[in-house]
């Protein structure tokens, strides 16, 4: 492929709800471009933007997929984006990567959850962004309404640039409001009687859009009522870049009608790379803006990082200055890690095209490139600027991992490391108080297409299972208690005595050690042997095995030998003494409670508010956000591990939440017991 200014590129992702048509307008596009020969269908498995084996199996895509095909002497750079909620964060590196959010609307359902995302997300990344209402051609589809649906969306103009002629079963084209174009099924036709006062109406839009553009626009318009059409052709593009104005367009992708002249707008209006110069960056632990029309050093990051196996990773990059050919030396910035350009392609999907050059505003691929992750930065060599990562989603579903084999011991952590690389919406921690591998991310999707692909590509059999609650162990009450150790088995015996007091403290407050001994009962050089064997049990657990926390403890008195005292009979006698002191001490278990803020369509929020209130929940407010309810309430751990699938089922998947915890706080009784006898059973 040729080499393209950045006058003649234009960079967007297809982002919106699962089952909006995008994997379908990319297929359209490219078999439109001549890039590919027949449109695949996402049913059948055949598409080029959805090649996983993974993928062709559920029929949606489920990671980030890039594309490019020419149009009219312009270069198209095309994410897909997956439209599942399980995977929002290839959703944010997509948009990363581009100036335009091209939002898509399925006709019939209107704006969906994952709308609600796009167009958040989009927001804080500052992309300049538009609305295609796809399925036109759909029974009961709608056009006008939805238009009125995403106005509320936004505090922005909405301008409508493509309006349908027809819709449902009698939809066969499109008119541009902007040049009053109109085509039926491809080609140049008349406009529609029935349509002439509404395009009027929508043109008087596009042109009052324009004119906001420039100070000068506003006021010849003012003077004169109307504009050039390079006036407004150039007024709408400044508004779109500065982000002022929402084009909205139609078409169905499925039947290839208004397709084309979808393509032929991005072509008018959409930003190009050298429209939005200004991009964020740290530099020395500051966040600052940087100008890329003063800044002409290699720049750019890695929008994705996937395996290939046989080949290794290859990393998918979007330069945003500067140039890459082979041999070239440049950076992984946030690591300082050097390397060197080496195979470079153009992708479609699978599918790789040897690049002799990435150009500034160009994506490309690289291969085998050290402690490349996705998100990293990369750069000319020396520089110290990274380019601000977003912030994504907390995690919201959880689960164990171990493999099921003990030989994989060694092969899991690096293969999950490899594979949260690819997408930094998920995590792995170890828990030390329940000692187990914690996968956390967006939803069950997502989770288990990480035990596929240790599978398929590692060939690791894992285990997942739902995580032990950290549960903390506390007292009620005073206690005191006294043990002496006393052992003699030939030569030097053992011998230590300690006397204790505990007592229990407020929450958060944590562990107190009091030495009170006084003239030497104990001699100094064993009360840290004292203290390690009170943390040492407290962190073992006494009731049911999990950590105590919030106590004090006093070592008041004891005894000491001459010769038989040690260090290790002075642990043994204060792990004894609390052990004692604690039954005495009223103990409970302390359960950790988290808030969450869930958001869910108006008509499901009395099925929601009811389900929380029968898993231990606490409702602590509500407020409206446009056509959704918001709940902010607090949910124990133990049901929150479940909640994802609770909530999607409740809310047809429409409700999303998010989390962060809270403090700890009693469990109730017969559960505590249940957690005891449990721990008992696993001893």
């Amino acid at each position: 492929m040729k080499k393209f200014p950045m006058e003649s590129i234009r960079n967007y992702a297809l982002i919106g709800a699962s089952g909006s048509g995008k994997t379908t307008l990319s297929e359209t596009m490219l078999f439109n471009a001549g890039q590919i020969t027949r449109v695949g269908k996402v049913e059948s498995g055949n598409t080029v933007m959805d090649y996983t084996e993974e993928e062709k199996d559920k029929k949606m895509s489920l990671r980030l997929t890039v594309g490019n095909f020419e149009w009219n002497e312009t270069k198209h750079n095309i994410i897909d984006s997956p439209g599942y909620s399980d995977f929002k964060g290839d959703m944010a590196s997509g948009l990363r990567a581009v100036e335009t959010a091209l939002i898509l609307i399925e006709a019939v359902n209107g704006p969906e959850v994952m709308t609600d995302f796009a167009v958040d997300y989009a927001e804080r990344l500052n992309n300049a962004q538009s609305i295609l209402i796809n399925k036109m051609d759909r029974e009961n589809a709608k056009y006008e309404e939805i238009i009125d649906q995403v106005t509320k969306l936004y505090d922005k103009l909405t301008v409508p640039v493509l309006i349908p002629i027809g819709k449902g079963a009698g939809f066969k084209g499109v008119i541009n409001t902007i040049t009053k174009e109109a085509f039926i099924n491809g080609k140049e036709a008349n406009i529609p009687d029935d349509l002439a006062d509404k395009l009027e109406e929508y043109h008087e839009s596009v042109i009052e859009a324009a004119a906001e553009s420039d100070d000068a626009l506003m006021e010849k318009f003012f003077e004169k009522g109307s504009l050039t059409p390079e006036e407004i052709h150039d007024g709408l593009k400044k508004s779109f870049a500065e982000g002022n104005i929402i084009p909205i367009m139609c078409c169905s992708t499925t039947a290839n009608i208004g397709v084309k002249q979808v393509m032929n707008m991005i072509n008018d209006i959409f930003p190009t790379p050298k429209d939005k110069p200004v991009i964020k960056v740290e530099k020395d632990g500051e966040t600052k803006e940087l100008d890329l029309n003063e800044y002409d050093k290699p720049l750019g990051f890695v929008l994705k990082t996937f395996y290939v196996p046989n080949q290794g990773d290859i990393s998918v990059i979007r330069l945003f200055s500067g140039s890459f050919t082979t041999g070239d030396e440049f950076e992984i910035l946030d690591s300082q890690t050097k390397n060197k350009v080496g195979q470079m392609y153009y992708i479609i999907g699978k599918k790789r095209e040897d690049a002799d050059v990435i150009s500034a505003g160009d994506f490309g691929g690289l291969v085998k490139i050290k402690n490349s992750q996705t998100n990293s930065t990369i750069g000319a060599k020396g520089e110290k600027l990274i380019i601000r990562p977003f912030d994504y989603p907390d995690s919201v579903y959880w689960k164990a991992i171990k493999p099921q084999s003990q030989s994989d011991e060694d092969k899991i952590g690096p293969a999950l490391s490899k594979i949260i690389g690819e997408d930094p919406s998920i995590h792995l921690e170890y828990d030390d108080e329940t000692q187990q591998s914690i996968l956390a991310g967006q939803g069950d999707t997502q989770i288990n297409l990480v035990q596929n692909k240790l599978k398929n590509s590692y060939n690791i059999d894992a285990k997942l299972s739902k995580p032990r609650i950290p549960y903390k162990e506390t007292i009620q009450a005073k206690a005191k208690a006294r043990y002496r150790h006393k052992k003699q088995t030939g030569g030097h015996g053992e011998y230590g005595e300690v006397y204790i007091k505990i007592a229990p403290q407020k929450r958060g407050e944590g562990f107190e050690f009091i030495d009170s001994i006084v003239g030497g009962v104990i001699p100094s050089k064993f009360i840290p042997a004292v203290e390690k064997g009170l943390v040492e049990t407290l962190k073992q657990g006494i009731v049911a095995g999990y950590p105590g926390d919030d106590i004090s403890a006093e070592l008041y008195d004891g005894s000491f030998h001459d010769v038989d005292s040690s260090e290790k009979a002075f642990k043994v006698a204060a792990r004894k003494a609390l052990q004692d002191a604690f039954q005495k001490a009223k103990p409970v278990l302390l359960e950790p409670i988290h808030k969450i803020k869930i958001v869910v369509p108006t008509e499901s929020m009395g099925d929601v508010m009811g389900n929380i209130s029968s898993i231990r929940g606490r409702i602590l407010g509500m407020t409206q956000d446009g056509n959704n309810q918001v709940i902010n309430a607090e949910l124990p751990l133990s049901e929150l591990y479940d909640y994802y699938s609770t909530l999607k089922s409740l809310t047809q998947g429409k409700g999303y939440f998010s989390q962060e915890f809270g403090y700890y706080q009693k469990l109730p009784g017969d559960l505590a017991e249940q957690v005891i006898q449990e721990s008992k059973k696993e001893e």
